[in-house]
């Protein structure tokens, strides 16, 4: 598209080629554009797109700015990050608690999660993803060993991950926690860890739970043929 902004004229500035309420890759429709000003009052520029996915088909707000010289896509004011690829033992987590929908807490809470960060809510992000691990680790906990229900219901998470869980994984459900109790401290006790820290070790839980749901599954469907 080409725009002006800031007195000058600018060609070929690179389209937005994701739709961030579907984020399904597309070549979405310009329906507006106009030059404004962002926070500090720099000269910046908003663009209207309609999404080309014909399941969407949702309006997002794009915003440019100065960078390098150019015009740069720094984000969209609208719609919502993308999660991860949740494995399917995860999405189809059940929750222990008894809830009407009967689904985990976890994916809802990481997404909104998410959603805070991208807005730069960062100390309620944190205290969010701290949240899903609880959700996470009880719920798998529970699925695991229902006649425990009760008790890893009113236990604290890190007697939940004492008692429950072992190994690599143990070790990461507890430095995961520890990072996640630290976002709702006054006093940080490890401010060299940031959020992507916590996401990650969060990925890292995933994986190695997606990892012993199919090792359990395979060892227990596949028998031996001689």
């Amino acid at each position: 598209m080409n725009i002006a902004l800031d007195y000058k004229e600018y060609r070929n500035v690179e389209d937005p080629n994701i739709c961030p309420h579907c984020h399904v890759v597309n070549h979405p429709i310009q329906m507006y554009g106009d030059e404004t000003k962002d926070t500090d009052n720099a000269p910046a520029y908003i663009s209207v797109w309609k999404c080309a996915n014909t399941k969407c088909n949702k309006l997002f707000v794009a915003l440019y700015k100065i960078h390098n010289d150019e015009p740069t896509l720094i984000g969209f004011l609208n719609g919502l990050p993308k999660g991860p690829d949740w494995p399917q033992p995860i999405a189809k987590l059940k929750s222990g608690s008894g809830d009407n929908d009967n689904k985990s807490k976890f994916i809802k809470t990481y997404l909104q999660s998410l959603e805070a960060e991208s807005r730069g809510l960062d100390e309620l992000a944190g205290m969010g993803y701290r949240k899903s691990i609880e959700y996470l680790v009880k719920d798998w906990a529970i699925q695991e060993n229902p006649d425990k229900k009760e008790n890893i219901e009113k236990s604290w998470l890190g007697t939940v991950i004492k008692d429950y869980y072992s190994g690599d994984l143990k070790e990461i459900l507890e430095r995961a926690t520890w990072l996640g109790n630290d976002q709702a401290h006054y006093n940080r006790l490890f401010e060299e860890f940031d959020l992507d820290v916590l996401k990650e070790l969060i990925d890292l839980i995933i994986v190695e739970l997606d990892r012993q749901y199919k090792k359990a599954l395979y060892i227990k469907t596949i028998e031996s043929k001689k």
